[in-house]
């Protein structure tokens, strides 16, 4: 029996959207799925105030002993006023972090063959009250996706965050839209990660059974790089 499948919530939402796509994208991995990020600047922008956003905490948390250069960009420029709050009211904050855990959601090295599922948390703040989970996001605002059952990125990340840490009696997890000083909040407690837990490990089951990933049309086959001899609902050759 070879290792599981590992999910994060953008493996999870491509096999709600087609799981042929999800075969050829994560298990065939074929060339077509691949992303260049460097030739889209939405990527590119995303990922320079990700990075600068990171490095403000770092020096920010650093007690002046680090001078790490942040890019000025006025995003994040308008977004320290949001995290400085998280530096100021909580004990203790981590910037940008790969999570991993296994299907008892225990943590785990990032590539471990054994994980369940993945998350980056942007941003950690810890305080023995509740932990807060921040997700920058940039571009315009999205309604909350949470897939076909409302548990999406948000519940994900919580129920992580409480398996992680049982002592804590509340978790939130926020989306920073830093283009419009916006943020979806969702806050759980215990009782809450217990029922998103069983969700998500017969999610996560779900999709490691399944053996004929069957394509399904939606409204984003017309952007899908499969061809025809990939799939048979494509237009392209």
């Amino acid at each position: 029996m070879g290792a599981p499948i590992a999910l994060s919530w953008s493996r999870l939402s491509d096999y709600y959207q087609c799981p042929l796509k999800f075969k050829l994208k994560y298990l065939e991995k074929n060339q077509k799925f691949k992303e260049d990020e460097s030739a889209s600047p939405h990527l590119v922008r995303g990922s320079n105030v990700h990075k600068a956003l990171e490095n403000y905490v770092v020096q920010a948390t650093s007690n002046g002993e680090l001078e790490v250069k942040i890019t000025s960009l006025p995003e994040v420029e308008a977004t320290k006023p949001f995290v400085d709050r998280f530096i100021q009211g909580y004990d203790q904050v981590i910037p940008e972090t790969q999570i991993a855990v296994n299907v008892n959601w225990e943590r785990l090295e990032w590539f471990d063959r054994n994980t369940m599922y993945r998350a980056i948390f942007d941003l950690i703040a810890m305080r023995p009250s509740d932990v807060a989970i921040i997700d920058y996001k940039t571009g315009k605002m999205r309604d909350y996706d949470g897939g076909p059952s409302g548990l999406g990125q948000l519940h994900l990340s919580a129920t992580i965050a409480l398996n992680l840490w049982p002592n804590i009696p509340e978790v939130s997890t926020t989306y920073a839209y830093v283009d419009h000083k916006q943020t979806v909040v969702k806050k759980f407690n215990q009782e809450d990660g217990l029922r998103m837990r069983k969700h998500f490990e017969e999610e996560h089951a779900r999709v490691n059974a399944d053996d004929k990933f069957k394509p399904t049309v939606n409204e984003f086959c017309k952007w899908c790089p499969a061809t025809r001899d990939m799939c048979p609902y494509s237009r392209k050759l």
